[in-house]
């Protein structure tokens, strides 16, 4: 279920404030949000910090999509906190960016070798 604000932010921190718990991203995916989104404009480290996904194409004029997911609340039902920012899409990217941020962190970890040596 997807549920759309006007200011993530503060949808997060009151969100916190009362207890619901959501979900975490791992540290690396924020370590590549510049690189995979140059000039999107948004506070990097208030995203990490309250672990809120970005995604879209700025340099592109497709704007931005800010998410976070809660963890399961009625089963397996979760919720999706969204703010759209000039995008209409579903975070597409961020599937990829998370995937690409839990092997890079194994690789420094060293559970998996870099495949680029």
């Amino acid at each position: 279920v997807a549920l759309g604000t006007d200011n993530i932010y503060e949808t997060v921190d009151s969100l916190h404030a009362h207890n619901i718990p959501l979900q975490s991203t791992n540290s690396t995916y924020f370590d590549m949000v510049d690189e995979r989104l140059p000039g999107h404009g948004e506070p990097l480290e208030e995203l990490r910090k309250r672990n809120i996904l970005i995604d879209g194409a700025p340099t592109e004029g497709q704007g931005l999509l800010l998410q976070i997911f809660t963890q399961n609340q009625i089963g397996p039902i979760f919720f999706e906190i969204i703010q759209r920012k000039g995008n209409e899409g579903f975070g597409e990217g961020n599937f990829k960016a998370l995937f690409e941020s839990i092997e890079l962190d194994q690789i420094r970890r060293g559970v998996l070798q870099d495949p680029n040596g």
